[in-house]
């Protein structure tokens, strides 16, 4: 039954959320407008739509940068590999050379040895050429002396053989020492094979029993030589000098 008073409108129920969100807004400056229910209701299912998803997108990316990663890698084993074949073929020119020195450098050694004990082996040929004329000469010398009995004529023949002998010997580069008799003995030019008492003092030559000679400036023979004791007595022993 009706009490004659008008019925007031039913108030709209309120969204508290939404209330709360437009004040949010208001405070910041008003500048945007209120969002109804619906509207942010429509927005969220439309974003969540739209928005990709997270986790199917950071595994592209992971599988992109993984892709990229391997390619990288590959370029440098290729790289590395493409150095290894060059060092490799580095190696193998150098290993060839070094077989060919080493077999140059053995036949160098060779020939040098070679050549070497053919120098030795002849280096006397010229001097020897020369003393063929000296066989010559003592062999008509020795013909003369048996078709002759000329002793005279000999002894010349034999000294022009002689002087001819010693001038070959002289171009040659050897030479005579100096007769040590009467001098001190030099153990460098001497060889003392016996002493014997003299009027010499003692230590000096009294007698060359062998010649000796020299190539160049050194010693191709030595003086054999017999040295002084000095002067001695009847007991042998050397005599004093007297005062």
């Amino acid at each position: 039954m009706e009490d004659g008073n008008p019925k007031k409108p039913l108030r709209q129920p309120t969204n508290k959320a939404k209330d709360i969100y437009n004040t949010y807004l208001k405070h910041e400056g008003g500048k945007s407008s209120p969002v109804t229910f619906s509207e942010e209701k429509e927005k969220s299912v439309i974003d969540e739509h739209n928005e990709p998803n997270k986790t199917e997108t950071n595994f592209v990316a992971e599988e992109a940068i993984d892709n990229s990663l391997v390619e990288k890698l590959k370029e440098e084993v290729n790289d590395l590999q493409n150095k290894l074949i060059q060092i490799e073929k580095e190696k193998n020119e150098f290993h060839e050379q070094l077989l060919r020195k080493a077999a140059e450098f053995e036949n160098f050694r060779k020939r040098t040895q070679k050549e070497k004990e053919e120098i030795i082996k002849y280096a006397n040929e010229k001097l020897l050429f020369e003393f063929l004329t000296i066989l010559d000469d003592l062999g008509n010398a020795v013909t003369s002396a048996k078709q002759n009995s000329d002793f005279n004529a000999l002894v010349t023949g034999l000294e022009l053989i002689w002087n001819k002998t010693k001038k070959l010997f002289e171009q040659a580069g050897v030479s005579e020492i100096e007769n040590p008799v009467g001098k001190p003995f030099d153990v460098e030019y001497h060889e003392a094979l016996l002493t014997m008492p003299s009027e010499l003092p003692e230590g000096y030559v009294v007698q060359e029993l062998q010649k000796g000679y020299k190539y160049f400036d050194k010693v191709l023979r030595h003086t054999k030589v017999i040295t002084s004791l000095g002067k001695v007595g009847g007991d042998g022993e050397e005599k004093q000098k007297s005062n």
